[in-house]
């Protein structure tokens, strides 16, 4: 069976899981693998200090994730836990609930996301996290 074939026969949730098992074991490539080449990845906040927190910029494609994840590099994940994935069609939505620390400004964080997926062909098109946003650019503000 061909990589694309196994890609049409993966559920949306199921892709999902690989993603989130994938960054549980530090494995980007595996996830990477799992993103669209033009995936529409994360959101863009213009608060005062969005610019400090590379996960709060929107991009498209592979660089735009790449930056995001080195954002979340600057951190120490203390717990990364996913309750329960909602599905409906080629959307699914994850509870997320993790504990960090910043590596540079020491200050530690409790927060409880929602993250929205969007998968099609067994690859993620679009993802969208839901979380409080002060608290993380605070996070990471000196």
């Amino acid at each position: 069976m061909s990589d694309a074939q196994t890609q049409t026969q993966t559920s949306p949730a199921e892709t999902i899981g690989a993603i989130y098992a994938a960054f549980g074991r530090g494995d980007l490539p595996t996830l990477f693998a799992l993103l669209h080449p033009e995936v529409d990845w994360s959101v863009t906040v213009t608060a005062p200090g969005g610019d400090l927190v590379p996960m709060l910029r929107n991009g498209i494609g592979h660089p735009a994730a790449q930056r995001y994840f080195e954002g979340v590099g600057q951190l120490e994940v203390h717990a990364f836990d996913v309750g329960r994935l909602l599905v409906a069609g080629d959307v699914v939505v994850a509870e997320v609930h993790l504990e960090v620390t910043h590596r540079h400004t020491e200050k530690r964080m409790s927060l409880d996301e929602l993250h929205h997926w969007v998968v099609r062909d067994g690859l993620v098109v679009r993802y969208r996290p839901y979380l409080d946003t002060a608290g993380l650019i605070d996070l990471f503000r000196p």
